[in-house]
């Protein structure tokens, strides 16, 4: 009788394992914004986004990733590419390295449609930024992430094309984080990592993005966002 009671409970273990799915399909979300107004020294590959998560060793683990342009208008179109997650104990490892392989296939190819050639004679990024980070602390995730590809020059209501605009910026930021944040206010963001990812090409032009990179990274740090200023996403 033990052995058959043992037996039933097996299997309906193994049943409910069969059937009971995550309460959430992905462990980590990520937001990658796209600076389209400005041509981009270091250009997101899906191979340099998914590095850092080691799909190779943890296939099963979930991700999802929103693709957003930064343009010179506050609403762009998004394109998210997800995996979700599977039981390691009920999945099947070569199945699953194919779903892993053509997530990465179609990430890559929607990455290619943003174009970051073209000039435009405006950028709205602070606002698209702060528009992101804001969804990001609203959803319950255990990994959040909201990577900027851009070299930061706001061309709105402020204009960090402007020198006098930028000797501002570096005497009195604080009336330029009034002036953004007026329209754009942040929310606390535990939890969230802010990554700005940019490789200034010449001297000149690392003096003038450093001063901005290091607004931004004031301005998110005082909302508790962890923020890394670098030229590559790199978890540890």
């Amino acid at each position: 009788m033990k052995t058959i009671l043992l037996r039933i409970t097996i299997a309906m273990s193994i049943v409910f394992i069969g059937c009971k799915k995550p309460s959430n399909p992905y462990d980590t979300t990520m937001t990658v914004m796209i600076d389209e107004t400005d041509s981009l020294p270091v250009y997101p590959t899906s191979q340099a986004l998914l590095a850092p998560f080691k799909l190779a060793e943890n296939p099963w683990q979930g991700l999802q990733i929103t693709l957003v342009g930064i343009t010179d208008k506050d609403v762009n179109a998004t394109q998210i590419v997800s995996l979700p997650k599977e039981d390691r104990l009920t999945g099947n490892i070569a199945i699953r390295r194919e779903k892993v392989k053509r997530f990465s296939s179609e990430l890559q190819a929607e990455l290619i449609r943003f174009d970051s050639t073209r000039s435009y004679s405006h950028s709205i990024i602070f606002r698209a930024i702060a528009h992101q980070a804001t969804l990001l602390a609203e959803r319950s995730f255990s990994n959040r992430y909201l990577l900027i590809y851009s070299n930061l020059r706001e061309n709105s209501e402020v204009n960090f094309y402007n020198p006098q605009t930028l000797a501002l910026l570096q005497q009195h930021s604080e009336i330029i984080e009034k002036q953004l944040a007026a329209n754009s206010p942040l929310p606390l963001l535990n939890g969230v990592q802010v990554w700005f990812l940019f490789a200034p090409p010449t001297y000149h032009q690392n003096n003038v993005y450093m001063p901005i990179a290091r607004f931004y990274e004031h301005v998110y740090k005082a909302r508790q966002a962890e923020v890394h200023v670098e030229t590559q996403f790199i978890l540890p």
